[in-house]
This record gives structure tokens, C-alpha cells and sequence, in this order.
């Protein structure tokens, strides 16, 4: 699912909050306040269940990564502020402001990756 809101996920979050306010805009055109409320509370609903998840699946994360970095710190923004957001160039950019030895996690990953392609392996036969 990743791969088809890609364009999405890499858009810089001032645009995408613009383009979600204009929706909301052109969706209030068409409906009645019931259809509204209903329309919504429906999207709320939705929205919480996937913070609600994101947000524990963060938690774990921040756990076995150490500190957080925040891609909209000064620091990162007046480096790199683009549309569309290049993930690589992203990383690079972090690990220049906030260095830190990873490689506990990137073996982790490693073995993971393997791990799934074990298990492709297996699938297939």
C-alpha cells in the first residue's frame, strides 16, 4: 500500500495540508449538514484508527532507534524544505545534524530483510 500513496507520502506537510483543506472545501459544497457531520465524523473515525496505530508503531520505534529527530526542526529545514521529499537525501541530511552509530539497527534490518526473503523462498516451494 505504501507504493500507491507514495507521492503522498514524500509531499512536503505544509502542501499536503493545503491540498486536505481544499477537499474538505470542495467536499462541503455537495452535501447538507447532516451529510457533513456523518461524511465527518466517518473521516475522524478513520484518522484516529490510523494515529492510533502510527502512534504505537512510533513508540517501538523510538524505542529501539534511541533519540528522535524531527524533520521540521530548524536546523533540518533550512537545509532542505523541497515540495516533494527525496527520503535518501532526508536520511543524509539527518545523520549530518544528529550522527549516531546505527549499525546495531542496520544489522537488525539486515536480518530481517533475510529473514522475509527466506520466507519468499519458502512460499514459492
Amino acid at each position: 500500500m505504501n507504493k500507491s500513496f507514495n507521492d503522498l507520502f514524500n509531499l512536503n506537510p505544509r502542501l499536503s495540508t493545503s491540498v486536505a483543506f481544499i477537499l474538505g472545501l470542495i467536499l462541503v459544497d455537495n452535501l447538507n449538514t447532516s451529510e457533513q457531520n456523518l461524511v465527518g465524523n466517518w473521516i475522524i473515525l478513520v484518522g484516529q484508527t490510523i494515529l492510533t496505530n502510527a502512534s504505537c508503531q512510533n513508540l517501538i520505534e523510538s524505542r529501539v532507534q534511541g533519540t528522535k529527530v524531527n524533520i521540521n526542526s530548524k536546523e533540518i529545514k533550512c537545509v532542505y524544505n523541497p515540495v516533494m521529499y527525496d527520503i535518501n537525501k532526508i536520511k543524509k541530511i539527518i545523520n549530518e545534524f544528529y550522527p549516531k552509530n546505527n549499525t546495531e539497527i542496520d544489522t537488525l534490518y539486515k536480518i530481517i530483510n533475510e529473514l522475509k526473503d527466506k520466507i519468499e523462498e519458502i512460499k514459492k516451494d
